[in-house]
Protein backbone atom coordinates (compact mmCIF):
# COMPACT_ATOMS: atom_id res chain seq x y z
CA UNK A 1 0.00 0.00 0.00
CA UNK A 2 3.01 2.42 0.84
CA UNK A 3 4.83 1.26 -2.62
CA UNK A 4 1.56 2.09 -4.62
CA UNK A 5 0.76 5.38 -2.73
CA UNK A 6 4.40 6.62 -3.01
CA UNK A 7 4.51 5.67 -7.20
CA UNK A 8 1.07 7.23 -7.64
CA UNK A 9 2.19 10.50 -5.68
CA UNK A 10 4.57 11.05 -8.80
CA UNK A 11 1.69 10.32 -11.43
CA UNK A 12 2.61 7.31 -12.12
CA UNK A 13 0.09 4.50 -13.06
CA UNK A 14 -0.14 2.36 -10.28
CA UNK A 15 -2.38 -1.00 -10.08
CA UNK A 16 -2.58 -2.56 -6.49
CA UNK A 17 -4.03 -6.01 -6.71
CA UNK A 18 -5.67 -7.54 -3.40
CA UNK A 19 -6.26 -11.12 -2.81
CA UNK A 20 -8.61 -10.31 -0.04
CA UNK A 21 -11.83 -8.69 -0.19
CA UNK A 22 -10.40 -5.80 1.85
CA UNK A 23 -6.49 -5.01 2.14
CA UNK A 24 -4.94 -4.83 5.63
CA UNK A 25 -6.39 -7.32 7.24
CA UNK A 26 -2.43 -8.43 8.81
CA UNK A 27 -2.34 -4.61 10.16
CA UNK A 28 -5.66 -4.82 12.18
CA UNK A 29 -4.06 -7.69 14.17
CA UNK A 30 -0.66 -6.96 14.67
CA UNK A 31 -0.09 -5.38 18.16
CA UNK A 32 -3.36 -7.17 19.47
CA UNK A 33 -5.07 -4.98 17.05
CA UNK A 34 -3.50 -1.93 18.47
CA UNK A 35 -0.41 -1.87 15.55
CA UNK A 36 2.87 -1.83 17.11
CA UNK A 37 4.48 -0.02 14.07
CA UNK A 38 7.50 0.93 14.96
CA UNK A 39 10.20 0.85 17.60
CA UNK A 40 11.51 4.49 19.21
CA UNK A 41 15.55 2.48 20.00
CA UNK A 42 18.54 3.40 18.75
CA UNK A 43 19.29 2.90 15.03
CA UNK A 44 21.89 0.21 16.10
CA UNK A 45 19.14 -1.54 18.79
CA UNK A 46 16.92 -1.26 15.45
CA UNK A 47 19.11 -3.22 13.54
CA UNK A 48 20.75 -5.92 15.81
CA UNK A 49 16.43 -6.77 15.59
CA UNK A 50 16.51 -8.50 12.64
CA UNK A 51 19.10 -11.37 13.35
CA UNK A 52 21.72 -12.09 10.55
CA UNK A 53 20.16 -10.06 8.15
CA UNK A 54 21.36 -6.54 9.94
CA UNK A 55 23.35 -5.51 7.07
CA UNK A 56 20.40 -6.31 4.40
CA UNK A 57 17.96 -4.24 6.51
CA UNK A 58 20.34 -1.51 7.17
CA UNK A 59 20.18 0.03 3.72
CA UNK A 60 16.35 0.81 3.88
CA UNK A 61 15.79 1.51 7.03
CA UNK A 62 18.33 4.17 7.64
CA UNK A 63 17.33 6.13 4.70
CA UNK A 64 13.54 5.49 5.39
CA UNK A 65 13.93 5.46 9.28
CA UNK A 66 11.43 4.98 11.98
CA UNK A 67 11.24 8.87 12.34
CA UNK A 68 10.28 8.95 8.78
CA UNK A 69 7.81 6.09 9.32
CA UNK A 70 6.54 8.70 12.03
CA UNK A 71 6.27 11.84 10.03
CA UNK A 72 4.93 9.99 6.55
CA UNK A 73 1.85 9.04 8.93
CA UNK A 74 1.53 12.57 10.65
CA UNK A 75 1.26 14.11 7.13
CA UNK A 76 -1.82 11.50 6.21
CA UNK A 77 -3.49 12.94 10.11
CA UNK A 78 -2.25 9.42 12.33
CA UNK A 79 -0.40 10.70 15.26
CA UNK A 80 2.16 7.97 16.50
CA UNK A 81 3.52 7.61 19.88
CA UNK A 82 6.47 5.84 21.85
CA UNK A 83 5.06 4.14 25.21
CA UNK A 84 7.48 3.59 27.97
CA UNK A 85 8.39 -0.18 26.05
CA UNK A 86 9.90 2.12 23.03
CA UNK A 87 6.94 0.62 20.98
CA UNK A 88 5.20 2.82 18.98
CA UNK A 89 1.59 2.65 18.52
CA UNK A 90 -1.31 4.92 17.13
CA UNK A 91 -2.56 7.57 19.29
CA UNK A 92 -5.89 6.01 19.55
CA UNK A 93 -4.69 2.62 19.88
CA UNK A 94 -6.39 1.48 16.87
CA UNK A 95 -4.89 -0.70 13.79
CA UNK A 96 -8.14 0.54 12.10
CA UNK A 97 -6.97 4.17 11.80
CA UNK A 98 -3.39 3.07 9.67
CA UNK A 99 -5.68 1.10 7.22
CA UNK A 100 -8.24 4.00 6.97
CA UNK A 101 -5.72 5.83 6.37
CA UNK A 102 -3.55 4.31 3.67
CA UNK A 103 -6.86 3.56 1.97
CA UNK A 104 -7.39 6.93 2.03
CA UNK A 105 -4.42 8.53 0.29
CA UNK A 106 -4.92 5.28 -2.21
CA UNK A 107 -8.22 6.84 -3.01
CA UNK A 108 -6.76 10.31 -3.38
CA UNK A 109 -3.18 9.75 -5.29
CA UNK A 110 -5.94 7.28 -7.98
CA UNK A 111 -3.84 4.34 -7.30
CA UNK A 112 -6.36 1.49 -9.13
CA UNK A 113 -7.37 -0.98 -6.61
CA UNK A 114 -8.83 -4.65 -7.00
CA UNK A 115 -10.15 -6.46 -4.64
CA UNK A 116 -10.83 -10.67 -4.60
CA UNK A 117 -7.68 -10.57 -7.33
CA UNK A 118 -5.63 -13.40 -6.01
CA UNK A 119 -2.82 -13.45 -8.94
CA UNK A 120 -1.67 -16.60 -10.14
CA UNK A 121 0.36 -16.50 -13.28
CA UNK A 122 3.13 -13.55 -13.68
CA UNK A 123 5.75 -13.86 -16.92
CA UNK A 124 7.63 -11.46 -18.35
CA UNK A 125 8.04 -10.88 -22.28
CA UNK A 126 8.75 -7.82 -24.21
CA UNK A 127 10.28 -5.74 -20.97
CA UNK A 128 6.84 -6.12 -19.68
CA UNK A 129 5.37 -7.73 -17.45
CA UNK A 130 2.16 -10.29 -17.55
CA UNK A 131 0.18 -10.61 -14.43
CA UNK A 132 -2.94 -13.29 -14.46
CA UNK A 133 -5.67 -13.05 -11.96
CA UNK A 134 -8.39 -15.68 -12.03
CA UNK A 135 -10.03 -13.65 -14.17
CA UNK A 136 -8.26 -10.44 -15.79
CA UNK A 137 -4.93 -9.81 -16.88
CA UNK A 138 -2.25 -6.87 -17.08
CA UNK A 139 0.73 -5.65 -18.89
CA UNK A 140 3.34 -3.36 -16.64
CA UNK A 141 6.66 -2.27 -16.71
CA UNK A 142 7.86 -2.58 -13.13
CA UNK A 143 6.11 -5.10 -10.49
CA UNK A 144 6.09 -5.24 -6.51
CA UNK A 145 5.61 -8.43 -4.99
CA UNK A 146 4.02 -8.07 -1.29
CA UNK A 147 2.65 -11.22 -0.57
CA UNK A 148 3.78 -11.47 3.01
CA UNK A 149 5.31 -15.10 4.12
CA UNK A 150 2.54 -17.74 5.39
CA UNK A 151 2.29 -17.07 8.82
CA UNK A 152 -1.67 -16.19 9.67
CA UNK A 153 -2.83 -18.33 6.30
CA UNK A 154 -6.76 -17.26 7.38
CA UNK A 155 -5.66 -13.92 6.63
CA UNK A 156 -4.81 -14.88 2.85
CA UNK A 157 -0.52 -15.07 3.46
CA UNK A 158 -0.71 -18.84 2.28
CA UNK A 159 2.35 -18.63 0.69
CA UNK A 160 1.65 -17.39 -2.89
CA UNK A 161 4.48 -14.72 -3.41
CA UNK A 162 7.04 -18.22 -2.97
CA UNK A 163 5.35 -20.08 -6.05
CA UNK A 164 4.96 -16.29 -7.92
CA UNK A 165 8.87 -15.74 -7.53
CA UNK A 166 9.72 -19.00 -7.85
CA UNK A 167 8.30 -18.89 -11.44
CA UNK A 168 10.36 -16.24 -12.16
CA UNK A 169 14.01 -18.11 -11.54
CA UNK A 170 13.89 -17.03 -7.70
CA UNK A 171 15.27 -19.36 -4.89
CA UNK A 172 13.51 -19.63 -1.74
CA UNK A 173 15.20 -20.37 1.73
CA UNK A 174 13.76 -22.72 4.15
CA UNK A 175 10.56 -20.96 5.57
CA UNK A 176 9.40 -21.57 8.92
CA UNK A 177 7.02 -20.44 11.77
CA UNK A 178 8.64 -17.21 13.89
CA UNK A 179 7.29 -14.99 16.82
CA UNK A 180 5.27 -18.39 17.90
CA UNK A 181 4.41 -19.67 21.10
CA UNK A 182 5.68 -23.09 22.05
CA UNK A 183 4.16 -26.07 23.88
CA UNK A 184 6.43 -28.39 25.99
CA UNK A 185 5.87 -32.20 27.05
CA UNK A 186 4.72 -32.83 30.70
CA UNK A 187 3.36 -29.30 31.19
CA UNK A 188 4.18 -29.45 35.28
CA UNK A 189 4.00 -25.52 34.97
CA UNK A 190 0.41 -25.59 33.63
CA UNK A 191 -0.88 -24.79 36.95
CA UNK A 192 0.52 -21.52 36.68
CA UNK A 193 -0.92 -20.55 33.39
CA UNK A 194 -0.84 -16.75 32.99
CA UNK A 195 2.04 -16.16 35.16
CA UNK A 196 5.01 -13.97 33.66
CA UNK A 197 8.53 -13.22 34.96
CA UNK A 198 10.52 -9.99 33.95
CA UNK A 199 14.12 -10.55 32.86
CA UNK A 200 13.99 -14.60 32.99
CA UNK A 201 16.80 -16.39 31.36
CA UNK A 202 16.70 -19.59 29.14
CA UNK A 203 18.99 -21.75 28.17
CA UNK A 204 18.57 -23.24 24.77
CA UNK A 205 19.88 -27.17 24.87
CA UNK A 206 19.98 -29.71 22.19
CA UNK A 207 21.72 -33.23 22.43
CA UNK A 208 23.01 -32.47 25.46
CA UNK A 209 25.13 -29.25 23.88
CA UNK A 210 23.65 -26.00 24.55
CA UNK A 211 23.11 -24.01 22.20
CA UNK A 212 22.12 -20.36 23.25
CA UNK A 213 21.41 -18.36 26.04
CA UNK A 214 18.08 -15.80 25.69
CA UNK A 215 16.93 -12.86 27.83
CA UNK A 216 13.38 -10.88 28.43
CA UNK A 217 10.02 -11.70 29.61
CA UNK A 218 8.59 -15.12 30.07
CA UNK A 219 4.93 -15.64 30.21
CA UNK A 220 3.32 -19.37 31.45
CA UNK A 221 0.63 -20.65 29.03
CA UNK A 222 -1.57 -23.12 29.19
CA UNK A 223 0.21 -25.60 27.06
CA UNK A 224 3.62 -24.13 27.06
CA UNK A 225 5.44 -20.97 27.23
CA UNK A 226 5.44 -17.73 25.10
CA UNK A 227 6.56 -13.91 25.87
CA UNK A 228 9.14 -11.81 24.24
CA UNK A 229 11.89 -14.35 25.30
CA UNK A 230 10.24 -17.42 23.74
CA UNK A 231 8.93 -15.56 20.69
CA UNK A 232 12.03 -13.83 19.51
CA UNK A 233 13.78 -17.31 19.46
CA UNK A 234 10.94 -19.25 18.21
CA UNK A 235 12.78 -19.83 14.74
CA UNK A 236 16.12 -21.60 16.28
CA UNK A 237 13.85 -23.89 18.12
CA UNK A 238 12.72 -27.62 17.40
CA UNK A 239 11.16 -30.45 18.73
CA UNK A 240 13.06 -32.38 21.37
CA UNK A 241 15.19 -29.37 22.24
CA UNK A 242 15.74 -28.48 26.32
CA UNK A 243 14.29 -25.49 27.61
CA UNK A 244 16.60 -24.54 31.27
CA UNK A 245 14.50 -21.67 32.35
CA UNK A 246 16.10 -19.42 35.44
CA UNK A 247 13.30 -17.48 37.10
CA UNK A 248 15.42 -15.32 38.96
CA UNK A 249 18.23 -14.20 36.80
CA UNK A 250 20.73 -14.93 39.52
CA UNK A 251 23.10 -17.39 38.19
CA UNK A 252 22.58 -21.42 39.66
CA UNK A 253 25.95 -21.52 41.85
CA UNK A 254 25.65 -17.76 43.16
CA UNK A 255 22.05 -18.48 44.17
CA UNK A 256 23.26 -22.02 45.45
CA UNK A 257 25.86 -20.24 47.69
CA UNK A 258 22.95 -17.82 48.86
CA UNK A 259 20.54 -20.49 50.07
CA UNK A 260 22.93 -22.22 51.91
CA UNK A 261 23.95 -19.01 53.76
CA UNK A 262 20.84 -18.18 54.21
CA UNK A 263 19.06 -21.24 55.72
CA UNK A 264 22.16 -22.39 58.09
CA UNK A 265 21.94 -18.73 59.53
CA UNK A 266 17.85 -19.00 60.11
CA UNK A 267 17.53 -22.37 61.11
CA UNK A 268 14.35 -21.81 62.93
CA UNK A 269 12.91 -19.93 59.92
CA UNK A 270 10.79 -21.87 57.49
CA UNK A 271 12.21 -22.01 53.58
CA UNK A 272 9.38 -20.52 52.17
CA UNK A 273 10.47 -17.10 54.31
CA UNK A 274 13.98 -17.36 53.07
CA UNK A 275 12.85 -18.07 49.14
CA UNK A 276 9.94 -15.33 49.10
CA UNK A 277 12.76 -13.25 49.67
CA UNK A 278 13.30 -13.15 46.43
CA UNK A 279 10.23 -11.87 45.43
CA UNK A 280 8.45 -15.27 43.62
CA UNK A 281 4.63 -15.34 43.82
CA UNK A 282 2.99 -17.47 45.98
CA UNK A 283 1.54 -20.22 43.48
CA UNK A 284 5.15 -20.16 42.37
CA UNK A 285 6.85 -21.43 45.71
CA UNK A 286 4.20 -23.50 46.03
CA UNK A 287 4.67 -25.64 42.86
CA UNK A 288 8.19 -25.70 42.88
CA UNK A 289 8.11 -27.01 46.45
CA UNK A 290 5.80 -29.68 46.19
CA UNK A 291 8.23 -31.26 42.72
CA UNK A 292 11.06 -30.43 45.05
CA UNK A 293 9.64 -32.96 48.23
CA UNK A 294 9.47 -29.71 50.35
CA UNK A 295 6.73 -28.39 53.17
CA UNK A 296 5.64 -25.01 53.03
CA UNK A 297 5.96 -25.13 56.89
CA UNK A 298 9.60 -26.74 56.88
CA UNK A 299 12.18 -25.37 58.81
CA UNK A 300 16.06 -24.55 57.26
CA UNK A 301 17.31 -26.53 59.94
CA UNK A 302 15.35 -29.17 58.11
CA UNK A 303 16.43 -28.89 55.23
CA UNK A 304 18.57 -31.96 53.41
CA UNK A 305 21.22 -31.21 51.15
CA UNK A 306 19.28 -33.18 48.14
CA UNK A 307 16.10 -30.86 48.60
CA UNK A 308 18.27 -28.13 49.22
CA UNK A 309 20.00 -28.71 45.26
CA UNK A 310 16.41 -29.57 43.83
CA UNK A 311 15.18 -26.51 45.04
CA UNK A 312 17.72 -24.81 43.45
CA UNK A 313 17.52 -26.11 40.40
CA UNK A 314 13.86 -25.61 39.71
CA UNK A 315 14.17 -22.01 40.51
CA UNK A 316 17.05 -21.33 38.37
CA UNK A 317 17.68 -24.20 35.47
CA UNK A 318 13.96 -25.49 35.50
CA UNK A 319 14.31 -28.60 32.41
CA UNK A 320 11.34 -28.12 29.77
CA UNK A 321 11.24 -30.37 26.94
CA UNK A 322 9.80 -28.81 23.12
CA UNK A 323 7.11 -30.95 22.13
CA UNK A 324 5.37 -28.26 19.19
CA UNK A 325 6.58 -24.78 18.34
CA UNK A 326 3.17 -23.29 16.81
CA UNK A 327 2.85 -23.51 13.48
CA UNK A 328 2.36 -20.90 11.10
CA UNK A 329 -1.87 -20.49 12.02
CA UNK A 330 -0.20 -19.25 15.18
CA UNK A 331 2.95 -17.26 14.24
CA UNK A 332 3.64 -13.73 13.73
CA UNK A 333 5.62 -14.03 11.52
CA UNK A 334 7.54 -16.21 8.35
CA UNK A 335 11.18 -16.75 8.96
CA UNK A 336 13.17 -17.52 5.41
CA UNK A 337 11.44 -16.47 2.45
CA UNK A 338 13.18 -15.13 -0.90
CA UNK A 339 16.71 -15.25 -0.53
CA UNK A 340 18.20 -11.87 0.14
CA UNK A 341 21.17 -13.04 -1.72
CA UNK A 342 19.14 -12.40 -5.24
CA UNK A 343 17.97 -8.69 -4.27
CA UNK A 344 19.23 -5.46 -4.03
CA UNK A 345 19.56 -4.12 -0.57
CA UNK A 346 19.14 -0.49 -1.61
CA UNK A 347 16.02 -1.19 -4.48
CA UNK A 348 14.88 -3.98 -3.14
CA UNK A 349 14.73 -5.17 -6.91
CA UNK A 350 15.56 -8.47 -7.88
CA UNK A 351 19.23 -9.24 -9.25
CA UNK A 352 17.77 -11.63 -11.57
CA UNK A 353 14.60 -10.02 -13.24
CA UNK A 354 14.90 -6.26 -13.98
CA UNK A 355 11.98 -4.37 -12.93
CA UNK A 356 10.87 -6.93 -10.65
CA UNK A 357 10.92 -6.26 -6.47
CA UNK A 358 10.15 -7.75 -3.03
CA UNK A 359 9.24 -6.35 -0.20
CA UNK A 360 8.14 -7.14 3.08
CA UNK A 361 7.61 -10.55 4.82
CA UNK A 362 8.45 -11.85 1.34
CA UNK A 363 11.69 -11.92 2.18
CA UNK A 364 14.35 -13.82 3.58
CA UNK A 365 13.54 -11.13 6.80
CA UNK A 366 12.22 -11.03 10.02
CA UNK A 367 12.55 -9.38 12.86
CA UNK A 368 11.89 -9.38 17.04
CA UNK A 369 8.79 -8.82 17.75
CA UNK A 370 8.25 -5.00 19.03
CA UNK A 371 7.55 -3.41 15.64
CA UNK A 372 10.19 -4.14 13.29
CA UNK A 373 8.69 -6.42 11.24
CA UNK A 374 6.04 -3.63 10.21
CA UNK A 375 9.41 -1.11 10.16
CA UNK A 376 10.89 -3.09 7.93
CA UNK A 377 7.46 -3.54 5.68
CA UNK A 378 7.43 0.31 5.70
CA UNK A 379 11.07 1.03 4.55
CA UNK A 380 11.92 -1.73 1.84
CA UNK A 381 8.20 -0.45 0.25
CA UNK A 382 9.51 3.15 0.64
CA UNK A 383 12.66 2.06 -1.07
CA UNK A 384 11.03 0.04 -3.99
CA UNK A 385 8.71 2.91 -4.64
CA UNK A 386 11.69 5.20 -5.04
CA UNK A 387 13.87 3.24 -7.04
CA UNK A 388 10.77 2.56 -9.41
CA UNK A 389 10.27 6.45 -9.43
CA UNK A 390 13.80 7.03 -10.58
CA UNK A 391 13.81 4.60 -13.10
CA UNK A 392 10.83 5.95 -14.79
CA UNK A 393 11.94 9.45 -14.85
Amino acid sequence: MVASIEAAKKGLKTLLLEKNDRPGKKILVSGGGQCNISNAGSIDHFLRSYHEKEKFVGKSIRKYSPDLLKKWFEDIDVSLEARDDLKIFPKTGRASGIVNALLKQIEQNKVEMHLCASVQHIRKEHNQFLVRTGTQHFWGRNLIIATGGKSYPALGTSGDGYRLASALGHSLTEVRPALAAIEVRSHCLMELAGMSFKKATVEHWRNEKKIGTYKGDLLITHDGLSGPVILNHSRYFEEGDILKLNLLSIQTDIYERKLLESTSKAGKKTVKNIVADDDLPNRLIETIFFMAGISMQQKCADLTKAQRKKLVQLLTSFPLAISVVKGFNEAMVTAGGISTNEVNSNTMESKLVSGLYFVGEILDVDGVTGGFNLQFSFSSGMAAAKAIIKSSQ
